[in-house]
């Protein structure tokens, strides 16, 4: 009798626990989805901004508070700078480039993206080098700080798909006032996990699309979005879209810089329009 009891209580001990786990675990996950929260101010910004806020979320980046929308990241300070613009505008770069040429540009890689990170941060550099611009890339190690720190870093984040798409790769912004390159950009490990995994080359582009974002390029069909399937006109997202003389007014299907791809090498286009800013 004594036995069934003690049985009895633990039972309803364990039902308890289960119970508060279970709510714990639930008001956790609202929490985490409150904290995923876009504001509806910030959301008017981006928007007016002419980005697509469809799966736009907040989040930590490169260790700073802001908001992920499309492949870009913004802090809070940004965005605030995002001006309304016309959605008309035909342009290709940014107002902000990077200065101080000729200049060597150091960048490295999170160790987490393993051997392939590794090597197609090298074939990335390589295929940057051959253009034989006013800037060039030099890898150093990841992690360095003060005077030694990279000047762009490339990190991993892991992120599942949303709505069919997934996220490859995240820039950090776009070349700073004072002309130094946006701090960096990341790329997704989920990418590494599916069936469609990448191979060094196709990392290699989705690298060179994100170093392209931080030393001022824009998407070669930000009027559209059109390799993304969608018909959303980015704007000037209040960072500049000042057309790059000698390049096409219109979307450039084989542009690295195309929003969803599929290119993985420059084009000559691409070629024209480094060639011209740097």
């Amino acid at each position: 009798m004594k036995l069934k009891n003690l049985v009895s209580i633990l039972s309803l001990f364990a039902l308890a626990l289960v119970t508060f786990t279970a709510c714990q675990s639930e008001q956790n996950d609202e929490l985490l989805e409150e904290e995923g929260k876009v504001s509806p101010e910030i959301l008017a910004k981006l928007e007016a901004a002419y980005f697509d806020t469809s799966r736009a979320f907040t989040t930590n980046f490169m260790g700073e508070e802001g908001v992920a929308v499309e492949d870009m990241f913004f802090t809070y300070a940004q965005i605030d700078e995002l001006q309304p613009i016309d959605p008309l505008a035909k342009h290709y770069r940014t107002t902000n480039l990077v200065s101080g040429l000729p200049r060597v540009i150091t960048i490295s890689v999170d160790p987490a993206l393993g051997t392939l990170g590794s090597n197609a941060l090298d074939a990335t550099i390589t295929m940057y080098n051959n253009l034989g611009l006013r800037i060039s890339f030099s890898r150093v190690a990841f992690g360095q700080r003060g005077r030694n720190k990279a000047n762009i870093e490339v990190t991993e984040f892991y992120e599942l798909e949303s709505g069919g798409f997934i996220t490859l790769g995240r820039a950090a912004g776009f070349p700073t006032r004072k002309g130094d390159p946006a701090k960096g950009f990341g790329i997704n490990s989920r990418w590494f996990e599916l069936s469609i995994a990448p191979n060094v080359n196709e990392l290699a582009g989705t690298m060179a699309h994100e170093i392209g974002h931080c030393i001022g390029l824009r998407h070669t069909d930000y009027q559209t979005r059109q390799s993304c399937g969608q018909n959303v006109n980015e704007g000037s997202a209040g960072v500049g879209a000042i057309y790059i003389p000698g390049t096409p007014t219109g979307s450039d299907t084989n542009s690295i810089m195309q929003s969803c791809g599929p290119a993985i090498t420059f084009n000559n286009n691409d070629r024209i329009a480094l060639e011209t800013l740097y």
